[in-house]
């Protein structure tokens, strides 16, 4: 178990590796498309099995559908990760500093139940007035269209997921049978980019609450 203070410093080098990961997969994707229209049957018979199995018809599919799929799971790796982050803080933290519940003992889930276990039983200040924790929240709440929905939005029931996709230019929608959700490459940056700024923030408030407790 790392310490307290190690836990966020280690979730930032997570980030900037997964950032990485998300860019050579996108190139991949790009480089696969390539490969794929550019398969010839007559030509080279072994590829056009052994790679796509003789299937005419992925174009559209290795342009958009594929990519989005994999856009769509690297969100929910990314909530997910930043979900533990936030549960192995509380978890070192019960036991440095011996505190009266362990996280798995509070009421809630997810990201809320572990800010209500920081702010209420660990007195972290968790800086929940910014516009990167808002960004965290929506992050999540996208999230769950796709974890929950398969990445459909339903206009009866989604109207706050829609005004979450009206407010960011790197998400829209497109209607079909059903109304499909997209999510753009600079949507994972962002939601990177916030998860970073939270992770900093965080440790350097809890940097001087430790100074604070150290001066009295």
């Amino acid at each position: 178990m790392k310490k307290s203070n190690q836990v966020s410093p280690y979730f930032l080098i997570v980030l900037d590796k997964f950032r990485v990961f998300i860019e050579l997969s996108d190139s991949h994707w790009k480089e696969e498309s390539i490969k794929y229209n550019e398969s010839d049957l007559e030509t080279d018979e072994a590829t056009c099995w052994n790679r796509y199995k003789y299937s005419t018809d992925l174009g559209a599919h290795f342009d958009t559908i594929f990519p989005q799929y994999q856009k769509q799971s690297y969100l929910v790796m990314l909530v997910s990760l930043f979900e533990d982050y936030l549960n192995q803080f509380c978890q070192s933290l019960y036991l440095e500093k011996r505190l009266c519940c362990k996280l798995k003992d509070y009421n809630g889930l997810g990201i809320e139940r572990a800010k209500q276990y920081l702010t209420k039983i660990a007195l972290v200040n968790v800086p929940t007035g910014t516009e990167f924790w808002k960004k965290i929240i929506e992050s999540r709440d996208i999230r769950n269209i796709v974890t929950h929905n398969a990445g459909h939005l339903d206009e009866e029931i989604h109207k706050k997921h829609f005004q979450i996709v009206a407010r960011n230019e790197h998400l829209d929608y497109e209607k079909f049978a059903r109304v499909h959700l997209n999510i753009k490459q600079g949507y994972l940056s962002e939601v990177i980019n916030a998860m970073k700024a939270f992770a900093k923030e965080i440790s350097l408030n809890f940097k001087n609450e430790e100074v604070i407790i150290k001066d009295i």
